[in-house]
């Protein structure tokens, strides 16, 4: 109780325990969205070589456009399976929901591995364009696969909608965007 006695010396006012039903790693994510400190969600984006990066540029570049905010992370399920399964361990600890885009080039081991030990959806983008081993990982395995970036970019975004509402807004304005280009494109509507 020292640091209640501390905050009741500070601010002169009686310190209040939270009568939020909330469990504590969702009040906090809920208590930073609405003081503008954290979107509520994020993507990650792993590849397999640093040599993808140009393909993660532009899924980043998409996911901006969104608002989503991301982070890259290099690791080889080939070459670091150790760092992998380190790496989604940590990510599983997240209280903010996550979404995981896996981007690799020829046999793709990185989606597979990850959607067996990440607690999140993953998506696999491969950097290579049509990839038929992301398609074909062993039984347990639950990774999607999308092919464009901006498609990604909308899935995530789409995932995230119900945590956060702005992201709710934009894809209903986009979807209303679509239908209005659609109507000016039709001369007989």
């Amino acid at each position: 109780y020292r640091y209640i006695s501390v905050y009741e010396r500070v601010t002169g006012q009686k310190f209040e325990f939270s009568r939020s039903v909330l469990p504590t790693p969702q009040r906090m994510m809920a208590n930073l969205q609405r003081c503008g400190l954290a979107r509520g969600c994020c993507a990650v984006l792993m590849a397999d070589s640093d040599s993808d990066m140009p393909h993660l540029e532009k899924i980043q570049s998409t996911l901006n456009k969104w608002g989503v905010p991301s982070h890259v992370r290099i690791c080889s399920a080939h070459d670091q399976p150790t760092k992998l399964t380190a790496t989604l361990q940590y990510y599983n600890q997240s209280i903010q929901p996550l979404v995981i885009v896996a981007c690799a080039r020829g046999t793709d081991a990185l989606s597979g591995a990850a959607s067996c030990h990440s607690l999140f959806p993953v998506v696999s983008c491969p950097a290579d364009g049509w990839n038929e081993s992301c398609l074909k990982n062993p039984s347990g395995c639950s990774n999607a696969v999308i092919l464009r970036p901006e498609n990604v970019s909308k899935f995530v975004c789409q995932a995230f909608s119900h945590v956060n509402p702005m992201y709710r807004e934009m894809l209903l304005a986009s979807f209303q965007e679509k239908v209005h280009k659609l109507n000016a494109a039709d001369k007989y509507h």
